[in-house]
């Protein structure tokens, strides 16, 4: 690609998008475009008039006319600012999820799990921690819920027999309309629909 090539207009309008340098401070800009062109100053002088004038664009401009350059610019804008949590992610804002600590109530004291929520597409992926908890008796399960004044839903269940200390479930509500997240030790006489006994619980 050579100086004369034609400039994409995906590349010249990404730069133009006051968004991409709403949360880049001046000096940023200039170092940016300084390392991308060799001439931050006038590149920085550039998109400083066009902000100001409503983004017209100045034929012949020496940094805009230089579809390599651009692109180089782009790359290196979205690195800094990415790397340096400058740009608004557009996924989650914590990919990890919440954290919730659940504590073993008077049923199995000493008991704990920690418990992370995050919001998918399907709906709430649900990861337990469970090693802080006994497997469950032979003949018994546990259940995870959310509970809350319109009642608990449930999120699975699982036994914590086996090495593995992470349990996957899942939950179909959302989990900011109630108030904790609790654990059961269900009979396997009467499944999910027994009344289980409170074995841990975590405020939401």
């Amino acid at each position: 690609m050579n100086g004369n090539d034609p400039v994409d207009p995906a590349v010249t309008r990404l730069l133009d998008d006051p968004a991409l340098w709403a949360d880049v401070s001046s000096s940023l800009r200039d170092r940016v475009l300084a390392e991308a062109t060799g001439d931050g100053v006038e590149a920085g002088d550039e998109l400083s008039r066009r902000r100001s004038t409503g983004g017209g664009r100045r034929s012949g401009g020496p940094v805009w006319a230089r579809p390599a350059l651009l692109a180089a610019a782009v790359v290196v804008v979205l690195g800094l600012a990415v790397g340096g949590g400058l740009l608004a992610s557009s996924g989650d804002d914590d990919p990890a999820g919440t954290p919730v600590a659940l504590a073993g109530t008077e049923n199995l004291p000493g008991a704990a799990a920690n418990a992370r929520l995050r919001p998918m597409p399907a709906g709430v992926a649900v990861r337990l921690d469970v090693s802080g908890l006994p497997p469950a008796p032979e003949g018994t399960f546990y259940e995870a819920w959310v509970v809350g004044e319109q009642g608990k839903v449930s999120a699975g269940t699982f036994h914590a027999r086996g090495d593995q200390d992470e349990v996957e479930l899942w939950l179909g509500v959302d989990p900011a309309d109630y108030d904790a997240l609790t654990v059961t030790r269900q009979p396997v006489q009467g499944g999910t629909l027994a009344d289980g006994v409170v074995v841990l619980r975590g405020e939401l």
